[in-house]
């Protein structure tokens, strides 16, 4: 479990507009008082919005409360949330309070939601519902006053479906729903967040390195990044070790992200200066549609067609994107 009671604001990095609009719904929900299912690939950063919505929120100052599902045992859970009196259960020593009465009056983050059993679902659901909780052991039930996060890397849809996650308590939790993006479908996102870790990785380390080679650059903006946000603190932190000079070289890299320049189709995505060329093209300043339809296309061209891959990293609806696409012809 992970707490938190400072209320000073939490870093999200990105300029993406698939990151701009989980800003603007960031801000919104941050002001409501319902739950939140935070949906996103596993090193996505679900745990970093969670505490950028609490400290946007009334509750700022209260306490924030992290925990994951699927590192407790089972039989713990319910004792875990809820809490317990002395002797309530072999080794029970004496009585504790639960996460819920812990959290009272600020924000539980449930992370890998999915991994709830089905019989601690129940009891979540009443509190979420009514706002009691009953401790195991106890005969009477306590109020409490939290605001629920759910996150996880798992179709809670398909689990349902399956019989796995009950229905009732999957639409009391998407209330609000944030989606985040992998990190391969933030397009230049991957450089601002390359650099801005390696400056903090570097000044907690007091190393001497003061950033990439254009080579290393360009090895960092080609690769997809399967492990997301997380995968590339963890190649940064091993660069860094392996890098006795003031920039991190392209050797200095893992084999898997070196391998990319063995392959045509990912030498052929254009660079930072050939985007520009390509938007600001002619002698005059393009209108503000004429840069819209081009970046469109520009976008389409990088996800060779893929109007759903487009639309993602364009921030919009596959219909919205639609209507642009008709309104160019």
């Amino acid at each position: 479990m992970q707490s938190a009671n400072s209320a000073s604001p939490v870093t999200i990095l990105g300029s993406s507009p698939v990151m701009h609009k989980l800003y603007e719904n960031l801000q919104v929900i941050a002001k409501a008082q319902g739950p939140v299912l935070i949906i996103g690939e596993t090193g996505t950063g679900k745990e970093l919005v969670a505490r950028n919505l609490h400290t946007a929120s009334d509750r700022a100052q209260a306490p924030f409360l992290a925990v994951n599902c699927a590192g407790i045992p089972q039989e713990l859970l319910e004792s875990e949330f809820f809490g317990h009196t002395a002797g309530a259960f072999t080794g029970a020593n004496k009585a504790r309070k639960g996460l819920f009465i812990e959290a009272n009056g600020g924000t539980l983050l449930l992370d890998e939601i999915g991994e709830m059993p089905l019989a601690l679902q129940a009891k979540l659901l009443r509190a979420l519902q009514d706002g009691y909780i009953r401790p195991v052991g106890m005969d009477t039930e306590e109020q409490v006053d939290v605001r629920i996060l759910a996150a996880t890397h798992r179709d809670l849809k398909e689990k349902v479906a399956k019989g796995e996650f009950r229905e009732d308590l999957y639409y009391r939790l998407e209330t609000f729903t944030l989606q985040l993006p992998p990190l391969r479908d933030r397009g230049s996102d991957k450089l601002l967040l390359a650099r801005q870790l390696l400056t903090e990785m570097a000044r907690d380390q007091q190393s001497k390195v003061e950033g990439f080679s254009k080579e290393a650059e360009l090895l960092l903006e080609r690769y997809d990044y399967p492990g997301n946000v997380r995968e590339l603190q963890n190649l940064l932190e091993a660069a860094l070790a392996f890098c006795d000079g003031k920039h991190i070289q392209a050797w200095h890299l893992p084999e898997r992200l070196r391998q990319q320049q063995l392959s045509p189709q990912q030498d052929e995505r254009p660079s930072s200066l050939q985007i520009e060329n390509q938007l600001l093209r002619g002698n005059k300043l393009p209108t503000l549609e004429e840069l819209q339809q081009r970046y469109v296309q520009l976008v389409l061209d990088e996800t060779q067609g893929n109007k759903r891959r487009a639309a993602a990293l364009l921030g919009i609806g596959r219909r919205t994107l639609y209507r642009w696409l008709d309104e160019a012809k």
